[in-house]
């Protein structure tokens, strides 16, 4: 009479996929995490070249630039200090004797997801159109 053999995976087997999926995802992650955080980075872009943009009309109209987020014509949200997804934290510093020279930051928000993005913590545009930091961040 023959004898059956059983078919499957050994322990060993098991193991080794185990241990290589393992090796994977240690290296699959880190690359995935830098990437949405290179992604959300869009989000304080789209901020600073809205209240950018929003500033020049404010000087337009009224010959100065605007002292506070709130008085700019953008979205509440960004109005509140915040990026359209939350990402960011927006701040607006008027300086010169007439008020006729601005800066726009954002800043990556300290609680949220894109608080580990060490590479781009900080964005800043001015009233020139000049864009900090310009290495690879922009």
């Amino acid at each position: 009479m023959m004898q059956k053999r059983q078919r499957g995976l050994t322990l060993v087997e098991l193991m080794v996929v185990v241990a290589v999926m393992a090796i994977i995802a240690t290296i699959a992650y880190p690359i995935y995490t830098n990437q949405v955080q290179k992604s959300r980075r869009a989000d304080a872009k789209v901020a600073l070249e809205t209240v950018a943009m929003a500033q020049e009309r404010f000087y337009t109209i009224n010959g100065e630039y605007a002292a506070g987020l709130s008085s700019l014509q953008v979205s509440t949200d960004i109005q509140g200090g915040a990026s359209d997804q939350g990402y960011y934290n927006i701040t607006i510093a008027r300086s010169g004797a007439d008020n006729e020279q601005f800066t726009v930051t954002a800043t990556a928000s300290g609680s949220g997801p894109q608080a580990g993005d060490t590479a781009c913590p900080t964005f800043t545009i001015n009233h020139q159109g000049v864009k900090t930091p310009a290495s690879g961040c922009w």
